[in-house]
């Protein structure tokens, strides 16, 4: 069996997508060494690729449009009888009728977040974009049966969508030194309005104006495209001495930082998966998350959960947390636990199962 991956993603600095790309073909390199993997390519890769899987950089002087257009279709012709599988959210090209497409949709939120669209165009042209990729699929791969419901409740499919969940490989890196100074709660996750940032941040200045709360915040991730609001309300707990930005971390610092917090604190409404929740359990960092979406299915029993939309509820777990470190303890704990339920060897055993049905299938 011969796999052609879509690297575009591994063409940026870490995300969870190119987490999720590395992993799974990490674990299908190290588990079933005669499937032939390649990966191409662009530009030069700012994610490290995964072990195992050879690379060709193709077209580098071609735009984005036109190299998705061209260049992966001559790949795929020229890789006969492969399969070619784009791993971040679609983006299907023009192919022969022969090759076979996987597609990971790793969540359809734009059709499940309420006033996502600026207009009724912005919608249809995403979901024409979204039902074209699935036409053209022989396979559509997701995160989380929340995932595949969506998807299944707002597209059409010939086959229903193969869940397999994600993994993480931060417990194989050795944490880098905490940040010292007084205890912390830890925000990790992007910074667009699904994620609640903005909750979290008038929690907490109400708390630390009241005296409720000692502890500071740390946020990670660029804020270079964060909402104007957001920024402000950034910049207000820079000012008050509560906030601190940590920017882009790798994997190593990242370790570190869910070592030392009180919690990760993951106010998100809408989630396809949830992967900062599963990297904090796995270090035994305890977890305060909303009950929505697709976060139980990650986090089960294991996490102290609030209402997404109660910023009280939010309050008492911040207030808990600070002052019972037997709590923290039990989180911790039950964490872990649940966190080795998830494993990249699971994710590429279940992938090449479904893989081999599909081409049984199409003989």
């Amino acid at each position: 069996m011969k796999i052609l991956i879509d690297f575009s993603v591994l063409e940026l600095p870490a995300t969870g997508v190119a987490k999720v790309v590395t992993g799974l073909y990490g674990g299908v390199a190290r588990d079933f060494p005669g499937i032939s993997l390649e990966g191409v390519h662009r530009r030069r890769l700012l994610s490290d690729p995964p072990a195992g899987v050879r690379r060709e950089r193709i077209g580098r002087y071609l735009t984005a449009r036109l190299w998705r257009r061209y260049a992966l279709p001559l790949a795929a012709r020229r890789a006969r009888d492969a399969f070619l599988h784009f791993p971040w959210n679609g983006g299907v090209p023009d192919l022969p009728r022969s090759v076979r497409v996987i597609t990971t949709l790793h969540d359809v939120l734009p059709l499940t977040i309420p006033g996502y669209f600026s207009s009724s165009e912005a919608e249809d042209h995403y979901r024409r974009h979204r039902q074209r990729d699935i036409d053209l699929s022989a396979l559509v791969v997701t995160d989380s049966e929340f995932s595949k419901r969506e998807i299944m409740r707002h597209l059409r499919v010939r086959r229903e969508p193969v869940v397999i969940p994600c993994a993480t490989s931060i417990a194989d890196v050795a944490p880098g030194p905490g940040p010292g100074g007084r205890s912390y709660f830890l925000y990790v996750g992007g910074l667009d309005p699904r994620k609640s940032v903005d909750s979290l941040l008038r929690v907490f200045y109400q708390l630390s104006a009241d005296g409720a709360l000692r502890s500071r915040l740390i946020v990670t991730g660029s804020s270079r495209h964060a909402p104007p609001p957001l920024l402000a309300l950034l910049n207000e707990g820079l000012h008050r001495g509560c906030v601190e930005l940590a920017g882009y971390v790798d994997d190593r610092a990242l370790a570190g930082l869910y070592a030392g917090a009180l919690a990760l604190v993951y106010p998100s409404r809408y989630e396809g998966f949830g992967m900062p929740p599963l990297e904090a359990m796995t270090i035994g960092c305890p977890v305060i998350a909303t009950r929505s979406t697709s976060i139980p299915e990650v986090c089960g029993d294991a996490a102290y959960y609030v209402d997404p939309w109660s910023e009280r509820g939010l309050a008492e777990a911040l207030r808990v947390f600070e002052q019972d470190g037997d709590l923290r303890m039990r989180f911790g704990r039950d964490g872990m636990r649940r966190a080795a339920a998830f494993s990249w060897r699971r994710a590429a055993e279940t992938f090449v199962h479904v893989l081999e049905e599909c081409a049984d299938g199409s003989r």
